[in-house]
Formats: structure tokens, C-alpha cells, sequence
């Protein structure tokens, strides 16, 4: 079946996942998942593709967290400072 990381891109080359979608998929704990993203954006950059990232959207104001980079979701929304922040959406887009 290949290694983790294979796995875990194959994955998102057939749809978008959270990163709890994808621990419960490969049965890995969900903070693991964003280790393994990290080093997964790396090796498609290399092969022509990308990582791309649905951002995070804050449930309670709707403001979305359009120009953070990082993988993991955001601890508090800065416009209401709610918890309640929807996690990122990944998938892995086409050969360019």
C-alpha cells in the first residue's frame, strides 16, 4: 500500500480532508497528521503539484482566515476572539 505519507496523498488526490478526516483514515493520532502534511507539501512541490489548503472559517463572525500559511487550525478568531474556528480543508491539486 506504500508508506504513510503515500498514503496519506493519495488520500487527498481524491478529495478534500481535514486532518481528522485523514487520522481516522490512516489511524494516526490527528496532531501526527500535521507533521506528515508538512513534509507531504514538500515532496508534491518537487513533483509539479501542490498542497493546497481550504482556509479556516471562524463558525460564530464568518471571517475567514484567508492569508494563514500554517497547516494547523487557529486557537481564537482575531475579529470576535470565539474558539469555534472550522479546521482546514487539504487536497493535493493536478500536474501543472
Amino acid at each position: 500500500m506504500g508508506t504513510l505519507r503515500q498514503q496519506i496523498a493519495a488520500l487527498l488526490q481524491e478529495a478534500p480532508m481535514t486532518a481528522m478526516d485523514i487520522s481516522q483514515a490512516v489511524r494516526i493520532p490527528e496532531k501526527d497528521v500535521y507533521r506528515h502534511l508538512a513534509h507531504i507539501q514538500k515532496s508534491v512541490a518537487g513533483q509539479g503539484r501542490e498542497l493546497l489548503l481550504t482556509p479556516c472559517t471562524c463558525r460564530a463572525c464568518g471571517f475567514v482566515f484567508a492569508e494563514r500559511r500554517r497547516l494547523t487550525r487557529p486557537g481564537r478568531c482575531p475579529r470576535c476572539r470565539e474558539s469555534r474556528i472550522d479546521p482546514p480543508a487539504f487536497r493535493i491539486s493536478e500536474s501543472k
